[in-house]
């Protein structure tokens, strides 16, 4: 009896595998990114729920779509740039396209604030409400680099500038950051 091969279940196994495949690339993607994400949203957005609206779509996104590891050369500012992309879109849907492309403009009112716990240190206190009167470009900058710890390079990717600019507004940022807690400029 010659050997026969069921062509019906075949196709059927290969798609499982291809799913708890997909399926384990975005547990891992949210255990290493998932905070860093929320908390990156956070002060994008200055509100919790908003965050996690937002966090909940990206994964989605990804769950739909699927991430081809292979084509992204850096997933952290991949997945960093896509935060960024889901906010804009979130905040023009949410509070309209001109209100929501000003918040987008000006950062969240409390970004750092709403995304750094209540800080016990005075000094912190300080240096965060500092943080606050920044131009939103170098906030952002700022964010990413300190809390998150990107590097100038998948920054720019992320907002979409050269290395160069990033560390200029890094710069700017840091020295405005240091006069205005009294330090040398």
């Amino acid at each position: 009896m010659p050997w026969t091969i069921d062509k019906s279940s075949r196709g059927e196994g290969l798609d499982r595998r291809k799913e708890k495949t997909r399926l384990r690339e975005l547990e891992e993607l949210f255990d290493r990114y998932g905070h860093p994400l929320y908390r990156y949203l956070v002060f994008r957005l200055g509100q919790a729920e908003d965050a996690e609206d937002v966090l909940q779509e990206i994964f989605c996104r990804l769950a739909r779509y699927g991430l081809r590891g292979r084509l992204v050369r850096d997933p952290r500012a991949f997945i960093f740039r896509m935060a960024r992309n889901e906010t804009n879109r979130f905040l023009k849907h949410k509070v309209g396209l001109r209100k929501g492309e000003r918040v987008i403009m000006t950062g969240a009112e409390t970004g750092f604030t709403a995304a750094v716990a209540a800080p016990g240190e005075p000094a912190l206190a300080l240096l965060l409400r500092r943080a606050e009167e920044l131009p939103s470009e170098q906030k952002e900058v700022i964010f990413l680099k300190v809390f998150d710890g990107l590097t100038f390079k998948e920054i720019a990717s992320v907002c979409g500038i050269s290395a160069n600019t990033v560390a200029s507004r890094y710069r700017y940022g840091i020295e405005k950051l240091r006069e205005a807690v009294g330090g040398r400029p």
